[in-house]
């Protein structure tokens, strides 16, 4: 047992060991820098830890290609062990040695001195070192070699298993050998953690294309960006991945990217898988623009040589924008994913893509890769590759490659159906033929390309319309799957969405394995599993299920399956958010497709509420606000004017409104839903309490506070009866009553209302919740307003960490905080930390809300005024002719809310 954990834990610890290892290479260069003249004793490891790195990354390559026995790892992992250890016992003596920047003389005297008593621990670790690397060089069979300048280094024995015959020579020399320079110890640490993040297995039957790779290779020896170009499944995304593997072969210790291309989420996601592999400085700070931070990483001359593959580039208003259409344009199109892409001499790009236009533009107008169609004797071998002999025909392959135009992809499919089924080729080609009539009006406008005609177009669809009939009679839950996932976003759909709740794991999983052996789709493992689809397999699908007259009722599942998984009013909390953010792909897609009857409208109406919801929790007001709208209109139609779902959709379309600044159509949509619900519902109704407690809000934003008072008193009361003090409900209205009188100018009520309130939210909430933060902000305004700086400092400070953990992207929470700490600062009179500040939430907004919504302009006008303050007069007088080119101010300042203008945070 013990043998078989050495044998896995190996592995592990090698890794392990590099990560150490390069910490020491960093502690002993930053130890050189802070003394005059390093310990001699010091010098031992400074040589032995990048020699022993060099070793371990050696081992853990022969150990993935398969050429360590058991046995060598069962030797190593101990001596790896102890590695290990005395990696950790180095670092805590440089803890003790090392001299810190605010260490006055006495400190720095006696780590000094400590520094001496230790040199003979240091000793020992350094003898201890070279044991272990003696070890393992005998161990993994690997042997020294004595260069002509008296230094060493290491090469691969010619056998790597060990027995009697296998003879180790091992250099040793009398004196240490001549030190290294930090840039190649640093090159050699970075060596040792190569990336290689392709998403794909080699794949063993790779056949042809040798022309191909041989000139992408060619070509990147004269630039830096090569780009493949072709239909859909000819085989561009096969060709990247050869070549990815192809390149860590020559290049063993350069790093190997993989982007897919296809649309912005996707790409960014790729960037921060990157920055979180490769554990750049930021990657774990939200505020933080991954794709410039990886950008600028890649293009760092002390980072190794890398290939990037941007697969599926076929979007050219992604990576290079679109043009406003007036004015007052749309600018959230304008963003240019191309100036992304990293230009550098060490640095490749690879992309792949359907458009030869796009294609040109990102290869910087040279000349590019098209990718053709199979020679029939490639095509052949491809499919023989993949099919039994018993099933082989050398005059039906012909004609069968032939028919399929040749394409990798078709080809693929075409094998998995004759081997699944145990057909022969000449049987699969007639009955291809034989369908031809009932298939013509497969053409897809997905598929169309200029440069091909309509028969070669159609054969994908030919194709994979046989697997899906053959997978519909030999297992229906399979098909069933596939339809469903077809109707879905096919990037990627959670395994919750697929599965059946009464279905065994057994069932599912044998399901799955179908359309995985039929390669229509990929599913990964874990806890967040998921299934992804090609787009082609997609479309072809979808196809098929119209054909067959069912496209309609999958369509319908899809939305039936969200309404019950998409958490509604009421059941939204900031620890669902994940699952939400998964979830929302799929519902932006479903409620694209057309429904007609009353039903299945109104199940449309019921997840576009849901889903505005989460818009609103995200920041992403335009988008809430249409979905409420498209919601109201379709119960209004549907439904009468005081049906509790309606009134829900103007409840909530007043909430959008209020979130967006539209103060006044925001008080007449909610004073609808208040008389409404008191008429449908009765004066006590938890939805009826939950519109006087938002109409509360609007009139407090309208600073009508007489208003607001009555009506936040009625909430306050309705709530404490029927849902008693400790409900969460309640403390919504108690928090409102608190900013009130914060308002109202009465800061000792205010006071005891929010501390009070804060503490019932710790004890019912927990402390990690973004309404006990948003209460924690208040009363740091609060503490503000009263003149207690360092205490409104020291909260908004806790407030801001909480608020980047939980919440997502640059929301109006975040804004708000941000905005208060910058005050908090300026009456601190550091000046250039609230303009820093200032200008993140300025962003925000500009972002979020546009450049002339009225909080946008108050952020340029607040940001104005901290300019003046620090005597840059000219840079306020410039930000302020822009809101003078918006208008009036007085008219846009009317509009700010007062709630925003105070700092206050609302429920």
């Amino acid at each position: 047992m013990a043998e078989a954990f050495a044998i896995i834990g190996l592995a592990s610890a090698l890794l392990q060991f590099i990560e150490f290892g390069t910490k020491v290479i960093r502690r002993l260069r930053q130890l050189e820098e802070q003394t005059v003249e390093s310990t001699a004793c010091f010098r031992g490891v400074r040589n032995r830890f990048p020699l022993m790195l060099d070793l371990v990354k050696k081992i853990m390559l022969q150990m993935e290609a398969g050429l360590v026995s058991d046995k060598s790892k069962e030797i190593m992992y101990p001596v790896v062990q102890n590695c290990i250890s005395q990696a950790q016992e180095l670092d805590k003596l440089f803890t003790r040695t090392l001299p810190r920047p605010n260490d006055n003389s006495w400190v720095r005297g006696k780590k000094a001195i400590y520094g001496v008593w230790s040199e003979s621990e240091i000793e020992r670790i350094d003898a201890e070192m070279k044991s272990n690397f003696e070890l393992l060089v005998h161990a993994g069979t690997f042997q020294i070699n004595n260069r002509s300048d008296g230094s060493s280094s290491i090469s691969l024995a010619p056998t790597f298993t060990l027995s009697p015959t296998v003879h180790v020579t091992l250099a040793h020399q009398e004196s240490q050998p001549p030190q290294l320079p930090w840039e190649e110890i640093e090159k050699q640490a970075r060596a040792t953690r190569a990336i290689f993040m392709v998403p794909f297995a080699r794949d063993a039957n790779f056949l042809g294309r040798q022309d191909i790779l041989k000139t992408v290779s060619e070509t990147f020896q004269e630039r830096h960006f090569v780009a493949l170009f072709g239909l859909g499944g000819i085989g561009k995304s096969q060709i990247a991945i050869e070549y990815c593997y192809l390149f860590r072969d020559a290049h063993p210790s350069a790093q190997v990217f993989w982007i897919y291309g296809a649309d912005p989420l996707h790409f960014e996601k790729g960037y921060q898988e990157i920055a979180r592999k490769a554990r750049i400085p930021g990657w774990d700070d939200q505020k933080t623009d991954k794709l410039k931070l990886v950008q600028d990483w890649l293009q760092e001359e002390n980072v190794t040589d890398w290939l990037m593959v941007i697969d599926n580039a076929d979007d050219a208003t992604m990576f290079y924008g679109t043009r406003p259409t007036g004015p007052h344009g749309n600018q959230n199109n304008s963003k240019s994913f191309a100036r992304f892409l990293p230009q550098c001499p060490h640095g490749r790009v690879l992309v792949t893509t359907r458009d030869r236009r796009l294609g040109e533009r990102l290869s910087h107008r040279q000349r590019i890769i098209q990718i053709t169609p199979l020679s029939a004797e490639e095509s052949k071998d491809l499919l023989r590759s993949k099919i039994s002999e018993e099933n082989w025909s050398e005059d039906g392959a012909l004609k069968l490659v032939e028919y399929l135009s040749s394409l990798p992809l078709a080809i693929t499919q075409a094998a998995a159906f004759i081997s699944e089924n145990s057909v022969t080729v000449s049987e699969y080609l007639e009955t291809l033929v034989n369908n031809e009539s009932d298939l013509k009006e497969l053409l897809s406008e997905h598929l169309e390309d200029s440069r091909r005609d309509w028969s070669s177009e159609n054969s994908v669809i030919r194709t994979w319309k046989l697997s899906f009939e053959q997978i519909s009679k030999e297992s229906p839950r399979a098909a069933e799957v596939l339809s469903l996932l077809a109707v879905l976003d096919y990037h990627g759909a959670p395994r919750s969405l697929l599965r059946k709740t009464d279905e065994t794991e057994t069932g599912f999983r044998t399901a799955l394995g179908v359309l995985q052996a039929f390669s229509l789709i990929t599913a990964t493992r874990g806890q967040s599993a998921i299934c992804k689809m090609h787009r082609l397999v997609a479309l072809s699908t979808q196809k098929w299920l119209e054909l067959r007259g069912t496209l309609k009722y999958w369509q319908y599942q899809g939305l039936d399956i969200l309404i019950r998984t998409f958490p509604g009013p009421g059941q939204q909390n900031f620890r669902e958010f994940t699952n939400m953010l998964a979830l929302m792909p799929h519902t932006q897609l479903v409620l694209g497709y057309q429904f007609s009857s009353t039903d299945e409208l109104l199940m449309c109406a019921k997840l576009l509420i849901s889903t505005a919801l989460f818009d609103l929790s995200s920041a992403r007001y335009p988008q809430a606000f249409e979905k409420c709208e498209r919601s109201l209109k379709i119960r209004e139609t549907l439904l009468p004017s005081n049906h509790p779902e309606t009134l829900e959709s103007a409840q909530t379309l007043g909430e959008a409104l209020l979130h967006r600044g539209e103060l006044r159509a925001a008080k007449i949509m909610l004073q609808r839903a208040i008389v409404g619900r008191e008429t449908a519902l009765g004066p006590l109704n938890i939805d009826t309490l939950e519109s006087l407690s938002d109409m509360t809000i609007t009139l407090l934003e309208l600073n009508d506070l007489e208003s607001a008072e009555k009506t936040g008193r009625r909430a306050l009361e309705g709530r404490e009866q029927v849902l008693g003090l400790d409900h969460p409900d309640y403390l919504v209205s108690l928090n409102i009553m608190a900013i009130l009188h914060q308002l109202k100018g009465d800061y000792e009520c205010a006071l005891e209302l929010t501390e009070r309130v804060l503490r019932d939210r710790e004890k019912l909430l927990s402390y990690e919740c973004p309404d006990t933060l948003m209460t924690l902000n208040n009363l740091a305004r609060l503490k503000y307003q009263m003149g207690d700086l360092d205490s409104a400092n020291q909260m908004l400070d806790r407030v801001l960490a909480g608020e980047e953990m939980l919440l997502a992207g640059n929301g109006y929470d975040i804004q708000v905080s941000l905005s208060n700490k910058a005050a908090v600062l300026v009456a601190q009179e550091r000046f250039q930390d609230a303009e820093s500040i200032l200008r993140d939430v300025l962003r925000m907004r500009e972002s979020a809300l546009g450049p002339s919504h009225p909080s946008t302009l108050f952020s340029i006008e607040s940001l104005a005024n901290v300019l003046e303050k620090n005597g840059g007069s000219e840079a306020a007088t410039s930000l302020r002719k822009r809101i003078i080119e918006v208008g009036n101010r007085g008219q846009w300042f009317a509009e700010i809310g007062a709630l925003l203008r105070a700092g206050l945070l609302f429920d």
